[in-house]
């Protein structure tokens, strides 16, 4: 005879058969959407990582400064390599910031072509095509390029009027109040919000372009130009894109700060399910001497979307579709 099946052997086999038999009959689907918050976004990462894991088929996703390049590695399916990736060259910088190399003409900070370095390794070009997945990379698109001497300074007016009204807009929306500075600097340098899609991707060196105009933070990151245009940040203007897609979608999105939720739609943010970390994250922003930091940020993204498994399989099976009225609605942040 047969050796019989312990009894919590067959609850396993039964629970993967159920699965396996509800995504046949009714495929489980998201459409996701990655904020930006440098190296926060790992925690990003992780849930992506998760949902994957479980089946479930990412439809649509959008990603903003770091989360466009967590967005890539997700559908990429290169997470855990590009973790590993981004902590070996971590491991190998010194610092953020170098005062001799600034003395000497040379890069001061040495985000740039780490982060470039670590887009390229978790960039899998044909991997994304045979998903046909719908992609968003966010940014903003400033005025064309002049070559005159008189551009150098505009351009510097141009970043730091920027960079202060956005830091004094953040600060308003963190406290419940609407900020309205980021929206007259956009009129009045004549900014536009722009969205690569999967559709522009032509060819790898172009989408990591793609994520280095959304991620464009000088003087971290040098400001980026395009086919005589330049290109910031587009948490400039939305740091977590959910409007973008499909209305019957069931949405999840996952952000760091408060203030990137405000001011949102209050029937999208009703209709999506929102992740946030469950505790501070071991990470700031722009570290990038700190791989332990970045391997806990990836892990805890991983616990908490394990933690919330049954609220998030049945928000995506529409079991819950209506969400209590988040506070920062009411300015109660």
């Amino acid at each position: 005879m047969g050796r019989r099946l312990e009894l919590p052997v067959l609850t396993e086999v039964k629970d993967q058969l159920t699965q396996a038999l509800s995504r046949l009959v009714s495929p489980m689907e998201v459409s996701l959407g990655f904020a930006g918050g440098g190296c926060k976004a790992f925690y990003g990462l992780g849930v992506g990582f998760k949902l994957r894991e479980w089946g479930v088929r990412i439809k649509e996703i959008s990603g903003v400064s770091a989360g466009a390049a967590m967005a890539l590695c997700v559908v990429s399916e290169s997470e855990e390599e590009s973790v590993q990736y981004f902590e070996a060259i971590t491991a190998r910088n010194p610092s953020n910031f170098s005062l001799s190399n600034l003395w000497k003409g040379d890069r001061a900070f040495p985000h740039e072509q780490m982060y470039r370095r670590g887009v390229r390794f978790g960039l899998r070009l044909d991997k994304i095509r045979s998903t046909g997945t719908k992609i968003y990379i966010h940014t903003v698109r400033a005025y064309p390029k002049e070559k005159s001497l008189k551009n150098r300074f505009r351009m510097a007016r141009l970043i730091s009027e920027t960079a202060r009204c956005f830091v004094l807009d953040d600060r308003d929306r963190t406290e419940g109040k609407p900020g309205f500075r980021t929206a007259e600097i956009i009129k009045k340098w004549n900014m536009q919000d722009v969205d690569f899609t999967e559709k522009d991707f032509a060819n790898e060196t172009l989408v990591e372009q793609f994520v280095m105009n959304s991620s464009c933070i000088p003087p971290i990151l040098d400001l980026q130009s395009v086919d005589n245009e330049y290109y910031f940040d587009g948490g400039l203007t939305n740091n977590l894109v959910l409007e973008k897609f499909d209305p019957n979608a069931k949405i999840i999105g996952v952000y760091y700060e408060p203030s990137t939720i405000f001011g949102k739609s209050e029937a999208l943010i009703k209709k999506s399910l929102l992740l946030k970390p469950s505790t501070k994250l071991p990470i700031t922003s722009f570290d990038y001497t700190n791989p332990e930091g970045i391997r806990k940020c990836y892990e805890l993204g991983k616990a908490d979307t394990e933690a919330r498994k049954e609220e998030i399989l049945n928000y995506i099976r529409g079991k819950h579709q209506i969400w209590p009225e988040p506070p920062f609605l009411l300015g109660k942040i």
